[in-house]
């Protein structure tokens, strides 16, 4: 028997079918299960879901100090692809013999819940759009982590592990470039930006949601892209990017997700692996065959409708 549901679809599988994000419910039991299978004790466990109940509040403008998320790439469905993604890197690591503390396996939870709240512009904050802060997000998503959890009693050795393990999302920052408090904390930062990584790239409308990633860059005034084709175009150059990131500075600890899905579903492929090669060959079919009606072609949840 498998330890997770499998939905029934007549579709190929892939990730969707394991957990929807659409379905915040669903992705929030899910990432229970992932929590009682990593072993959290209980008060962890009840704790990393009060935090991400916090967090889904906190986007959807409901969180005391904050506006609601208006970021349509760097949303909560991004957050939890990567924090379900950084739970079942942690979990194949652990059926190939790793071990971590039940302690910073939940803090991992939260740097993951936390990773990308620089986005979210507080109350009084005179902003059009969060997309203002796309070049420094991660240290407000780090500063926004220690409030968070020095109002709520966490211990300053947690509040650093926590923000250390969201500093290395940045692309820019390489781990060579963080004082890591132990060995275990800087892989767990591998993790956590390893999956940073692979749940966006891997997300079925992932190509869908690079049109909003273009107007987020617009509005945070980041120069490379003059369009959204070009923003395309240079996202097969990305892929290159993040898998040597992935292999070399990340130390490759996507490369046993194989066993995840293995003993977790029964299923005998890598699911990120797969939604990674689907999403970079049906772009490059789109700009090769369809040069400038990318539009026609990006169809899923019907996202380009909200362009």
């Amino acid at each position: 028997m498998n330890d997770f549901i499998i939905k029934e679809s007549p579709y190929p599988i892939q990730l969707a079918r394991l957990a929807d994000t659409r379905d915040i419910e669903e992705c929030r039991s899910v990432f229970a299960k992932l929590s009682e299978v990593l072993g959290l004790a209980p008060v962890q466990a009840e704790k990393s879901l009060e935090v991400f109940d916090d967090i889904r509040a906190l986007y959807e403008g409901r969180f005391k100090g904050y506006k609601a998320c208006d970021t349509e790439y760097h949303d909560f469905r991004h957050v939890l692809d990567v924090v379900l993604a950084a739970l079942r890197i942690t979990d194949s690591l652990m059926l190939d013999g790793e071990k971590f503390s039940k302690n910073n396996i939940f803090l991992l939870s939260l740097a993951a819940l936390f990773h990308d709240t620089g986005y979210i512009p507080e109350t009084d904050d005179p902003v059009e759009n969060g997309a203002v802060y796309t070049s420094t997000h991660v240290r407000r998503s780090m500063v926004f982590a220690e409030k968070y959890m020095s109002e709520r009693g966490y211990s300053k050795d947690d509040i650093e592990k926590t923000k250390q393990m969201i500093l290395l999302t940045d692309l820019s920052v390489k781990p060579d470039d963080i004082e890591f408090s132990d060995p275990e904390t800087e892989k767990l930062a591998k993790i956590l930006a390893s999956a940073d990584l692979i749940g966006q790239t891997a997300d079925r409308i992932y190509l869908e949601k690079l049109l909003f990633l273009y107007r987020e860059f617009e509005t945070g005034n980041i120069p490379f892209y003059s369009s959204e084709e070009e923003l395309l175009s240079k996202t097969i150059g990305f892929f290159d990017i993040i898998e040597k990131r992935l292999s070399n500075e990340l130390d490759g600890l996507t490369g046993k997700l194989l066993l995840h899905f293995q003993k977790r579903y029964g299923i005998n492929e890598d699911l990120y692996r797969k939604g990674m090669n689907n999403n970079l060959k049906y772009l490059k079919k789109i700009l090769a065959e369809h040069p400038g009606r990318h539009r026609e072609f990006l169809k899923r949840d019907n996202m380009t409708g909200k362009l």
